[in-house]
């Protein structure tokens, strides 16, 4: 796409976020490639935050674009949409379909993988590259995207085939925990979730339909907008139902279960301090970030038991990337955890 017509459309995306002061953001101002980035991201995005920690790690200069990805009322009561459902968002965020996935996402399994699931036109994050006039939806695909651009040493994808290889597998491991579910369930034994994000969850996907409906009646002379809208309303009602089906969240818990225990059998097989390579790749910086998701979520029993990826941890929560765009974030942006303190930011390795 030409220039001009992309950072239009940035515009009118960008206008989708309530407060200015969220809007056009330059962080990193210092770093590599300004100019040349934009992000539309959330704090609390799980997804989000493997993008934010790739950038932080490469020393990547971006426009930062931060939204609320979830509905809130006002004084009235009147329901206020997420802004990741504005209709120019949205616009914007369908241009990198076709280089993603070529369906939008209309079912729900917990994940949120783009290449497994669909393109789920309501999300976040959405990088826009500038240089290249891409948009880029997928959160797996951005950050390699992200290290493929910045010359020089740093890379965190390696360049020995083999070690590759051994870090796209983790990333699709990550990829496909079933994070979103996670956050969004109620486990019938064990729930340990803080109380207010079990409070929100109740009512989460009732308000989310209710927008996108909303939404659809307000623009109904735009049909691929509209079919955005109802792919969503299929994926959250899909939610809906599966949010306290007792079997479906055991499963849920199981297969994070698994991923944990191959996790662990992959770091006792590595030869380094790394899990893929002699230094830091991808794959640490995304297991970082499901790790302390899960943590968070009061899941770290799932690895009490395994030692190593406790370590592990305590290894990839020390790089400053993770703590200042994974932690803190966390920490800022949900409901205050018991499993997750700010004496992991304080500790070091």
């Amino acid at each position: 796409m030409q220039e001009i017509q992309l950072k239009s459309m940035v515009a009118k995306a960008r206008e989708c976020i309530a407060d200015s002061e969220r809007a056009g953001v330059e962080r990193s101002s210092e770093g590599l490639e300004k100019g040349r980035f934009v992000l539309f991201h959330a704090a609390m995005s799980f997804c989000s935050q493997k993008v934010r920690a790739t950038l932080s790690q490469r020393g990547v200069a971006y426009e930062s674009n931060e939204m609320l990805i979830l509905a809130s009322r006002n004084q009235e009561g009147k329901l206020i949409a997420a802004e990741n459902y504005g209709p120019d968002y949205v616009r914007l965020r369908r241009l990198g379909q076709a280089a993603g996935s070529g369906v939008l996402a209309d079912a729900y399994s917990g994940v949120s993988s783009v290449s497994s699931c669909g393109l789920d036109a309501c999300a976040v994050p959405t990088l826009v590259d500038l240089k290249t006039g891409e948009v880029i939806v997928d959160s797996l695909r951005i950050c390699i995207h992200i290290d493929a651009a910045i010359p020089g040493a740093g890379s965190l994808m390696p360049k020995v085939q083999e070690d590759r290889q051994k870090v796209l597998r983790q990333l699709e491991a990550v990829d496909l925990t079933p994070h979103p579910g996670l956050l969004y369930g109620f486990h019938p034994d064990s729930d340990r979730r803080p109380a207010l994000i079990k409070d929100g969850m109740r009512t989460v996907y009732d308000e989310k339909i209710e927008a996108l409906n909303a939404l659809i009646s307000s623009n109904s002379d735009d049909p691929a907008l509209i079919q955005a809208y109802r792919a969503k309303i299929s994926k959250e009602s899909g939610g809906k139902t599966l949010q306290f089906d007792a079997a479906f969240q055991k499963i849920l818990r199981t297969s994070t279960r698994d991923r944990l225990v191959e996790l662990n059998h992959d770091l006792e097989r590595s030869t380094t301090d790394w899990l893929c390579s002699d230094s830091l790749s991808l794959a640490d910086i995304f297991w970082a970030v499901s790790l302390v998701r899960l943590r968070y979520l009061g899941l770290a029993v799932l690895w009490e038991d395994l030692p190593l990826v406790e370590a592990y941890f305590r290894m990839v929560t020390s790089l400053q990337s993770v703590r200042e765009e994974v932690v803190s974030a966390t920490i800022a942006s949900m409901p205050p955890s018991a499993y997750l303190a700010t004496d992991v930011l304080e500790r070091a390795f």
